[in-house]
């Protein structure tokens, strides 16, 4: 339970979720959580407003989407060297990610990035646990598994429309991977350990990648604590480089086949909303809707509302679980590792395995609309009840409290930044971390 209250200051994205879970809310600087910002450069640039900000409003906390939001300035231990603002504050900082930290901060050099994740300052919320596993086990420090969830909004709670003038079944995204009409080539010896832990995960489907990948077929050893930064840098690069065929199977496994699938079958019956589906597959689509609350409400009408999810996790679940469940909407989804933690399977949403499958799950809630306006309805009330991001933002702020992190330690300029307790996912274990004081 929370014990004290504290000031939170985050992106625009969370403000709203942040003060409806009861806490003081102030929006970051636009210089600072625009998805523009993303340099090394630009981050050094917008550390002294951001600090600035952060000690004005004497801030507790700092939550991020993505570290869009990370900044840095010169480090009061050392001026030579550089620190994470709010590291320099002793402010507690959380990173809540919607994808892979490997596509995050992408203006920055691989180098810098992995020397900015390896950082005990700061605290990553994954929501794929494989993603979480991994990541540690390359030595990032200060990870815990946190599920997505629907951000607050005004929530239409009566009952959905019986009809829809539209298709009847719709999926609303992007192909997952564009690897096959790309023109970047793929080496060789990049193919085998994405395809044979395909296969493996095929008669195992247990085991995540990274346990593949080192433990049962040893393709290569992690990083260990004799190794220098260079080193665990280089490692880690290979291994995503070696992940990477297998993130494009996972991305036609679980998401472009079926798209494929329901088009050639259904034909006008399926609509694809979002873009590259004719450039990559020549696929029929209609483009990507842009109002958000246009989106919501085609997700609310539809009569079937088909989530597939992308390449970029193995088990964890997307955006989309929290937005169609949140709107109201009936969502038939490939099923999943974590789904079941977190929904009734078959009480608040509806699964399907394979394209046998998919084809009479549709025709079966096509016909039982009773059925599936119950299902829409209790997805609603279970993500309204416990998906949304206020519910994640104070289970986060509990775990702070529990780890020592909360409440916020004072800091002076003779001494270190603060650096945190690990916050641990349960079975795995931390690499060393670098200190605080660093120089990307």
């Amino acid at each position: 339970m929370i014990r004290q209250p504290i000031k939170i200051a985050t992106t625009l994205q969370l403000e709203r979720s942040a003060r409806e879970a009861g806490f003081e809310t102030h929006r970051l600087p636009e210089s600072c959580s625009s998805e523009t910002m993303g340099s090394l450069q630009q981050r050094t640039a917008d550390g002294p407003v951001y600090r600035a900000f952060l000690e004005k409003h004497d801030i507790d906390l700092v939550l991020d989407f993505n570290a869009e939001a990370l900044t840095l300035v010169p480090a009061s231990c050392d001026p030579g060297k550089m620190s994470l603002t709010t590291a320099d504050l002793g402010i507690p900082y959380a990173a809540l990610y919607l994808d892979p930290v490997t596509s995050t901060m992408e203006q920055m050099s691989w180098a810098d990035r992995w020397h900015l994740l390896e950082n005990n300052t700061w605290i990553k919320c994954i929501p794929d646990l494989p993603h979480a596993e991994e990541l540690k086990r390359l030595g990032v420090s200060n990870v815990t598994h946190l599920p997505m969830a629907a951000v607050n909004e005004d929530f239409d709670t009566s009952p959905a429309p019986k009809l829809d003038t539209g298709p009847p079944i719709a999926f609303m995204g992007h192909p997952a991977s564009s690897w096959f009409r790309s023109p970047q080539g793929v080496l060789p010896g990049q193919l085998l350990a994405g395809l044979t832990v395909a296969a493996v995960r095929a008669d195992m489907p247990d085991l995540s990648f990274h346990k593949i990948y080192y433990d049962l077929h040893a393709f290569a050893q992690p990083p260990g604590p004799g190794d220098d930064a260079p080193t665990r840098t280089s490692k880690a690069l290979d291994f995503f480089n070696q992940k990477f065929i297998y993130n494009a199977y996972l991305a036609v496994k679980q998401r472009d086949r079926f798209a494929r699938f329901l088009k050639l079958k259904l034909g006008d019956e399926f609509e694809l909303i979002g873009d590259y589906w004719e450039a990559n597959y020549g696929l029929k689509h209609s483009p990507r809707i842009w109002d958000m609350k246009v989106l919501h409400e085609r997700m609310r009408c539809v009569p079937i509302s088909l989530n597939l999810t992308k390449g970029n996790f193995e088990s964890g679940l997307n955006i989309r679980h929290y937005e169609i469940t949140a709107f109201g909407g009936f969502m038939l989804t490939y099923e999943l590792a974590e789904l079941s933690d977190l929904f009734a399977v078959g009480k608040e949403c509806a699964v399907f395995h394979d394209e046998h499958d998919l084809l009479e799950k549709i025709a079966f809630y096509l016909d039982h609309a009773k059925e599936r306006r119950e299902i829409a309805e209790a997805g609603q009330r279970r993500t309204l009840a416990e998906h949304l991001y206020s519910h994640r933002i104070t289970t986060l702020v509990n775990l702070l409290h529990e780890g020592g992190v909360l409440p916020k330690k004072p800091t002076s300029t003779d001494t270190q930044p603060t650096t945190w307790p690990k916050i641990h996912v349960q079975g795995v274990t931390d690499a060393p971390a670098e200190a605080a004081c660093t120089t990307p």
